[in-house]
């Protein structure tokens, strides 16, 4: 039995719940409320910072090594990612709800619609799984990468490295025993840091990469009312009005949406930028120094999260230029009634004037931003390393 486009969107929701879930946020469900296993997590997340403030502590008063402190805070911005992202969701719980259900309406309208509908429902379903799966090997790779240095470097160089930075009181990493109890617990904090900014960041993109399938339905629409002006029977002129209404209302529909993703995810693009921008940063600056021979994973992750990041809100900015275009391009507007030309030109206008994703409500979130941002940080460690000599 073909499996159809809403069956296979409620199998990406399912999937969403369940990784949400088992990090104790599952906020899809109408009945929400934080849960022992919330309380767990959030514990957890609050005993790495006192953890790693216990760490900063013995190399800045202790052992006066500021180089190894710059190592400590490298995998500090992903835990305050982390904790960002499950702050937001419950906190924002109605606004993931909302998202959710807007786009399954989407799926069960369009859906026995005629196969230009269908093909732009597939295209996008398509583009969410391959992003899912992206996603999912890539954070079991650098998941695996980070911790399998570690062994990698006991047997072939016979030297003693830890997976993370910070120290656990009371427990001595000289002796062996105290080496595999913090490595153990470096791993734990490593497999389940990632799988909780998997599941936040897997929300993310399948709302962010849905912002093409607006454009792609008002395509059809378009050309389905283009249909209409082309013939040359009166009564079907005379549905050009309500074609049009529907027109205005899905693209009212898209505003929603957009300004719904836009609030509901401000803070945690503005934490995100940011602490990738201190992890690269002190990263890079340690790898340099020599002092992090297993950096070059987490600097690789870095990189990749700042130009996904970026990436996505460039395609957001490409979808609501691309708004425009079908507004001159898709639609024969020279054909339609003089107070009808009206209304599509006031949708132009506000097509025109619609933003994308920011960091914090003045940067915007684009690929060249990345590129910007890149460029800072070479020079934030350049500084560091004149500073050094």
């Amino acid at each position: 039995m073909t499996i159809s486009v809403v069956d296979e969107y409620e199998g990406i929701v399912r999937l969403i719940k369940l990784c949400s879930g088992v990090c104790g946020a599952n906020v899809f469900v109408a009945n929400y409320k934080v849960n022992v296993l919330t309380r767990i997590v959030v514990t957890f997340i609050n005993l790495y910072f006192i953890f790693t403030g216990y760490t900063l502590y013995i190399n800045i008063f202790i052992e006066k090594d500021w180089t190894h402190m710059l190592q400590v805070i490298c995998f500090f911005g992903s835990a305050l990612q982390g904790y960002c992202k499950l702050l937001n969701a419950i906190w924002n719980k109605d606004h993931l709800r909302y998202l959710v259900d807007d786009l399954r309406e989407v799926y069960a309208e369009y859906a026995p619609k005629h196969d230009e509908y269908r093909d732009c429902l597939q295209k996008s379903i398509n583009t969410a799984v391959k992003c899912i799966k992206l996603m999912a090997f890539f954070h079991v790779a650098i998941t695996v990468g980070l911790i399998g240095v570690v062994p990698f470097f006991r047997f072939v160089f016979n030297e003693r490295i830890f997976v993370m930075q910070f120290q656990l009181p009371g427990v001595d990493g000289d002796t062996e025993y105290g080496y595999l109890i913090m490595n153990c617990m470096h791993s734990i904090c490593i497999i389940f840091g990632a799988f909780g900014n998997f599941a936040a960041d897997l929300c993310f993109f399948t709302f962010v990469s849905h912002f093409p399938l607006f454009k792609g339905i008002l395509s059809c629409k378009f050309h389905d009312l283009n249909d209409v002006l082309e013939g040359s029977d009166d009564a079907k002129k005379a549905e050009c009005k309500e074609m049009l209404k529907d027109i205005f209302r899905w693209h009212q529909k898209y505003m929603r949406y957009i300004t719904t993703v836009k609030d509901n995810y401000f803070w945690v693009l503005l934490v995100e930028m940011a602490t990738i921008a201190l992890s690269i940063s002190s990263t890079l600056f340690c790898l340099l120094l020599g002092t992090w021979p297993g950096g070059q994973t987490y600097l690789s992750y870095c990189f990749i999260m700042l130009y996904i990041y970026c990436g996505l809100g460039t395609v957001v900015e490409v979808t609501n230029d691309s708004f425009t275009d079908l507004c001159y391009t898709q639609v024969i507007w020279y054909k339609l009634p003089a107070a009808e030309r009206k209304m599509l030109l006031m949708m132009l206008m506000m097509a025109q004037k619609t933003g994308g994703l920011t960091i914090g409500a003045v940067i915007p979130l684009t690929v060249n931003t990345g590129l910007q941002l890149t460029k800072l940080i070479y020079t934030m460690t350049m500084m560091l390393i004149n500073f050094l000599d």
